[in-house]
């Protein structure tokens, strides 16, 4: 599987998730959608599929199969007798040659990853020189918060005047970062800001960021993938309120919701690897922590069936027999008609098993061939090797099966036409199906 099919498929998947996500995000926790997205971000990078009956496209190759029916295409033909022995004169090609390119779709996809990096790098360094300026907070509301929030990580809380909003940034050395104005006598609405920034170490929601920039700088060039950028890191967020609100209970909904208003009036600048209140889109949120309710059995449970339900559709791929009996009956219909639309003939002489077995090592060559240009993936290439392998074994054993030659130049066109029915009328037109 290359990128750009990694990256068609994420793009489903995240049509997908934005659907759920508009139709339920009221409706069940929070983290749901952070694993949705989770699953997403698995989808964009890892490059595999696991074969499924409930696959998505499991669906959508039915779909095909049903609307176009069996494949027919029909051809006058001259019936040829023996073409003696059966030989590909146009074969250039030597076992060990190799051939480097680079297409310029590849270099453009390059750039593109490069610049995107380049993007997320200086800020993020621009954001650390003046992070470094910061100093402790030295109080005994900040020690005594600290004394009873404790990870397994170090946890420093600092003041900086380069920023007017809080924010958290580090993986595994996490900073809590307030603003030098910070009104220390306001404990109730530190304790609210310190708790959600708390959140984002203990869930790690930095590391999650840095994927999701990743996954973008992979995926530049799809504007799905900038709608999920977008969209999970305004949940990531959510998630946070959420477990706030959890914690203090319904009853601070509003003051809470007045502390991300005073907030969003002192936005920063562009922190996109930190974790703040200023990132995501202030109306989703309020209105959101107004919606929050208790979390109950059944919305978990219809989280879980949405997580796992949206997880088996979309990064699965059809069954194995489906998949690859559709790809490899669309690789011989193509293949067939090509050399049927450019004048060429079909040889009823049985080929014989050393001919056949001559044609077979070339058309492995050339089935690598389609996987290595993405028209074909490797596991169905194995198939249809095995399926030619078993054709041999039966010529062996006795059974007789035709190729569709060229007979002028007796040049193998590599279709076996064992599986196709072959039937001619009065007229001599031949029809395959």
């Amino acid at each position: 599987m290359d990128i750009f099919q990694m990256s068609l498929s994420g793009a489903v998947l995240i049509i997908a998730v934005v659907i759920c996500r508009s139709v339920t995000l009221h409706k069940l926790p929070k983290m749901t959608f952070l694993v949705l997205w989770g699953v997403v971000i698995c989808r964009l990078l890892i490059p595999f599929y696991i074969p499924s009956r409930f696959s998505f496209y499991t669906g959508i190759a039915l779909l095909r199969r049903i609307m176009s029916g069996t494949a027919t295409f029909t051809a006058s033909l001259r019936m040829i007798g023996n073409t003696g022995t059966v030989t590909d004169t146009n074969n250039t090609n030597e076992i060990g040659a190799t051939t480097v390119s680079v297409s310029p779709v590849m270099i453009i996809w390059l750039i593109g990853s490069c610049v995107c990096a380049l993007f997320f790098i200086i800020a993020y360094i621009k954001c650390c020189r003046e992070f470094k300026e910061s100093l402790p907070v030295e109080n005994d509301f900040a020690t005594h918060w600290l004394r009873e929030h404790s990870v397994s990580r170090s946890v420093q809380i600092r003041q900086c005047d380069k920023i007017k909003a809080p924010l958290t940034y580090g993986v595994f050395h996490p900073v809590v970062l307030l603003p030098k104005a910070t009104d220390w006598t306001d404990e109730t609405r530190l304790r609210y800001i310190l708790t959600h920034e708390f959140v984002h170490i203990r869930r790690f929601d930095t590391l999650t960021k840095l994927l999701l920039a990743f996954a973008l700088c992979v995926h530049w060039f799809n504007p799905f993938v900038w709608v999920m950028y977008v969209l999970a890191n305004r949940d990531i967020e959510l998630s946070c309120d959420e477990t706030v609100v959890q914690t203090f209970g319904e009853t601070i909904k509003s003051a809470y919701a007045m502390t991300l208003i005073n907030m969003e009036e002192k936005k920063n600048g562009i922190t996109p690897l930190c974790n703040n209140f200023s990132n995501n889109a202030i109306e989703e949120r309020i209105i959101c922590i107004m919606k929050i309710k208790k979390v109950t059995s059944l919305s978990v449970i219809m989280a879980i069936i949405l997580v796992v339900g949206t997880a088996t559709a979309f990064t699965s791929s059809a069954s194995a027999a489906d998949k690859s009996k559709e790809s490899l009956n669309q690789y011989v219909a193509l293949t067939a008609e090509t050399a049927l639309q450019n004048g060429l003939t079909i040889n009823q002489t049985a080929i014989s098993y050393n001919d056949y077995e001559n044609w077979l090592g070339k058309y492995k060559i050339m089935i690598q061939k389609e996987v290595q240009n993405g028209r074909l993936s490797q596991q169905n290439a194995d198939k249809s090797i095995q399926e030619h392998e078993q054709i041999l074994t039966n010529i062996q054993n006795g059974d007789q099966v035709s190729l569709i030659v060229d007979a002028t130049e007796e040049k193998v066109i590599i279709i076996p036409l064992s599986d196709f029915k072959v039937s001619e009328n009065e007229d001599g037109v031949i029809t395959i199906k």
